[in-house]
């Protein structure tokens, strides 16, 4: 009988004590601080957000096709150099150099082309990057109204010590996804479909 009264006891002290600690501010989400700083992880939002995942997404389709029209490009080149190389013995040294010297200056241009194309798609990324973090203070703006902060400084651009408490990075995740549900176009407007 004991036993079960120590249990009973225990069991009254642990459903009495956990509710109070889970609800207290320590393991509380509810962000009761009063802060004119908050802090935010750009690089962690990009990666993490829908909008940002999706982003990521359209970047490696494109690649991926660069680099598949890249590779076809190869081929024929690879084609072409062998049929080149079979026809050295038919043709005479100054025949073959001039066919030479020609396709070594296609393949140049051609490896120029496509460094420029995927020059290109790396800067529409940093592009992407830039508007989606512009679209990002949409959601940041009335998180720091209701911090009343003033600044909002990126952890991911600067070594930063602060409590974890002003830190905004998955709230503004939040936000972001919800905004981008409501409204796909997004995608669209950054990316320029």
């Amino acid at each position: 009988m004991t036993f079960f009264y120590k249990n009973k006891i225990g069991l009254s002290v642990y459903v009495f004590i956990l509710p109070l600690l889970f609800c207290s501010p320590l393991f509380s989400q509810q962000k009761d601080i009063v802060t004119s700083v908050l802090i935010i992880n750009s690089i962690i939002v990009f990666e993490k957000s829908k909008l940002g995942n999706d982003i990521l997404i359209a970047f490696q389709q494109a690649d991926f096709e660069l680099k598949k029209e890249a590779d076809l490009n190869v081929k024929k080149f690879e084609e072409e150099e062998l049929e080149l190389t079979q026809k050295r013995e038919i043709l005479t040294k100054k025949e073959f150099n001039e066919l030479a010297d020609n396709f070594d200056k296609r393949v140049q241009k051609t490896r120029n082309l496509y460094d420029l194309k995927d020059s290109q798609l790396r800067s529409n990324l940093e592009s992407w990057k830039k508007k989606f973090i512009e679209l990002s203070g949409r959601v940041i703006q009335p998180i720091m109204l209701q911090y009343d902060a003033f600044i909002v400084l990126d952890s991911s651009q600067i070594d930063l010590f602060f409590d974890n408490r002003i830190d905004i990075t998955d709230q503004v995740i939040f936000e972001l996804d919800n905004l981008y549900e409501s409204d796909p176009k997004y995608l669209d407007l950054i990316i320029g479909k």
